[in-house]
Parts: structure tokens; sequence; C-alpha cells
């Protein structure tokens, strides 16, 4: 509707713009005799072409308008309230009183880990600091650095240097991890078949037997030569074993350490063999079956860069925290916007008062004298008393 007004309004413009030519032209041209009417009729104007749709909106670029306002005066106004306005000064006055502190000890410890790592020969490659910016991502199951950016609020400086640092202390505190084969002995790999208890039935005895005859006929299966995988992914319900798309896994547990199952489970399963399957193991859940498909302290190859992955793992956090505290105790960090730290006071150690003595019980026969050579009972002597001061 707006597009056909603006026409219209084009239209009567226009027009309006040729009589006012007419009527303004020389005399001498007015006197010249009028052409035919056939002749001085002139195709209307062609309608005007509607107009453009506005652009749109350029994308916010954060880095661009902090790099901006950076650079601008103090008496910038970097934000509105109801017509209240805070400067970029009133900023950086606030952020200077309220964080420099707090950030300046955040600065002293990047700095110190930035020192360790290059003593130890430690660098971060593009291609490293790319693959930690994308762990990140997927950890927090996001699609990109951008949408996490926006997610989280925070600036791409701040993102990329707090990664770059982190990775420069993983590096550097676990250059000298190395990992035992009684470390690899905890790990196996192993498949179950879940068959569980039936919801269906309310007697607990009745549940169990519903479930134990359903994994018993699986088991006759196995025992006759049929496919674990196969068995497992036609009757385990087990809802982990069905994948992303609806792939099924064959039971596929993966590789996994001690205290990640249930103990009747996990003592089961690390007392097989490779390629030994258990009996029914009556848990929680139900009634499983248990294949090993590897022992860890005889993982080669794929499986074993796979299984060392997951090793450090579960050592990377421990050893950086580890290493982090080492690091701080010994350097010298002074922050100049912040106290001292206070030591630690030395607890102090007082001598105890001698117990006063309990009320006398009643009257019993005396016990016989014990042999003069007897020791005395412990703790029945009153401690001496702490030695005077020296004047």
């Amino acid at each position: 509707m707006r597009n056909r007004t603006l026409v219209v309004v084009l239209a009567v413009l226009i027009c309006l713009g040729l009589s006012a030519a007419a009527v303004s032209a020389p005399a001498k041209a007015a006197a010249k005799p009028a052409k035919p009417a056939a002749k001085a009729a002139k195709p209307a104007a062609k309608p005007a072409k509607p107009a453009a749709k506005p652009a749109a909106p350029k994308p916010f670029n954060q880095d661009e308008v902090l790099g901006k306002s950076y650079k601008a005066p103090d008496s910038a106004v970097v934000g509105t309230v109801d017509g209240a306005s805070v400067t970029k000064g009133e900023l950086m006055k606030a952020l200077w009183y309220w964080n420099a502190p707090q950030v300046l000890g955040d600065l002293l410890n990047q700095k110190m880990i930035e020192q360790a790592a290059k003593k130890a020969g430690v660098k971060i490659t593009p291609a490293e600091q790319k693959q930690k910016e994308i762990e990140a991502v997927t950890r927090m199951q996001l699609k990109s650095v951008d949408e996490l950016l926006k997610q989280f609020r925070v600036s791409r400086d701040r993102f990329t240097s707090s990664i770059r640092i982190s990775a420069l202390a993983e590096k550097t505190a676990t250059k000298s991890i190395k990992i035992s084969d009684a470390e690899y002995a905890e790990w196996i790999k192993a498949r179950h078949i879940l068959i569980r208890f039936p919801d269906s039935e309310t007697d607990q005895t009745k549940k169990e037997e519903a479930a134990k005859k359903k994994i018993d006929e699986i088991a006759a299966k196995l025992k006759a030569g049929e496919d674990f995988a196969k068995l497992a992914d036609e009757f385990s319900e087990d809802t982990a074993n069905t994948g992303e798309g609806g792939a099924k896994k064959g039971g596929d547990l993966g590789w996994f350490t001690k205290g990640r199952m249930v103990a009747d489970f996990e003592k089961r399963a690390f007392e097989l063999k490779v390629g030994e399957v258990s009996e029914p193991v009556k848990t929680f859940y139900g009634y499983h079956l248990i294949k090993v498909d590897a022992l860890g302290k005889d993982a080669t190859g794929d499986e074993k860069a796979g299984l060392k992955k997951m090793i450090m793992e579960r050592k990377v956090p421990m050893e950086m925290q580890k290493w982090f505290g080492e690091l701080q105790a010994k350097a010298k960090i002074d922050n100049k916007l912040q106290p001292p730290p206070e030591k630690e006071p030395r607890p102090v150690i007082r001598p105890q008062p001698a117990p006063r003595p309990a009320p006398a019980p009643a009257p019993a026969p005396a016990p016989a004298p014990a042999p003069k050579s007897a020791p005395a009972p412990s703790g029945s002597e009153t401690p001496p008393p702490p030695p005077a001061p020296a004047k």
C-alpha cells in the first residue's frame, strides 16, 4: 500500500513539474502555432519504479565497536538509559576501581604461564589454537565460535586469549606425563546385552523371572554360535545402544575403567578374558550378558592411541592443578593494586590443662594391688607444667 501511494505521489509531482515548465516557457515560443493535437499528445509518463527495500541492518560487530570506543575521547557516550548517558570516562573509572586489582591478578598469572611455557620450549601453533577453539565450541554443544561469543556475551579477544593461555598451561603441565603399563591395564573394552525388568509386572519376583527367562534364551543363542553384536542390536534394551540417526552399536560400551559401572557388572566384566562371554549378571537395571573385546594392557596402534587420549583426559586436570599450584608458589608475584597476601599463621600448641577429677564413685571393693614392677596405666600421670619463660 505504501509503495502504491509513493508511485501516485511521484506521478503527481511529475505532472506538476511539466505544467510549471510550460507556464515558464519564453513568450517567443508561445507565439508559434500550436501543433496538431495528435502530435502534441505525448505518451503518459511511465510509472515510477517501486522504492527499493530498506537495507538489512548491519550485524553487530563487538570487536569493531570496542576498538572504535577505545580510541574515542572520555566524553564519548557509550550507553544510555531513559535519557541518562554513561561516558567512556565514567566506564573506565568504574572498571579501574571495581575490577582492576582482580584483572591485574589474572594478567600476572597469564604472564607467569607464558614465562613457564617459554622456559619449557612450549608454543601453541595456529592449528593447535584452532583445534582448542573447536573443542570449546563442541563441549558447549554449539555450532561455531560466533554462536558461543553471542550466547555467553564475551568478546572474541577475551575468548581467544583464554584459549591460548589454557592451551599453553595444558601443554606445558602435561609435557612430562607418561602413562605406565599399569595404567593401561586398568581399562577394558567390552559390550553387553541388557534385558530390563518389565514395567508391566508389579511383582518383583515375577519381574526377575521374566527378564531371566529372556536373557537365558539369548545366552543359548550365543552358545549356539550366533554373533554377539547382532544379538545385541536385536534384543538389547539399553537405550544407549542406539546412536545418532538410529544406528545400532552392537552393545559396544567402548573403553572404561573401574568406578564407571555398577558394582556387580564391573566385578564380572573385569574377571573376563578377551572373547569370553559372562553368564547372566543381575544388576539394578536388569540382566546383562557381557563380552570383553580387548584389555588395555594389550592395546596397540589406533586402539592404544584412543585409550591414551582417554587416560590423559582424566589425568590432565589434576596435573594442571598441581603444576599451577607449584608454579604460583615459586613465582614472585607483586600485584601493586592489592595488599600482600597474609601469611597463614602457624598453629599455636598450648599445653592442655590437667583434667578435673571425676566425682568419687560409690564405695566398691578395693582391687588387688598391682605388683610393684607393673607400669602405671598410660595417661594416669598429670603432665609436668610447661617450663617458665627465660628472664
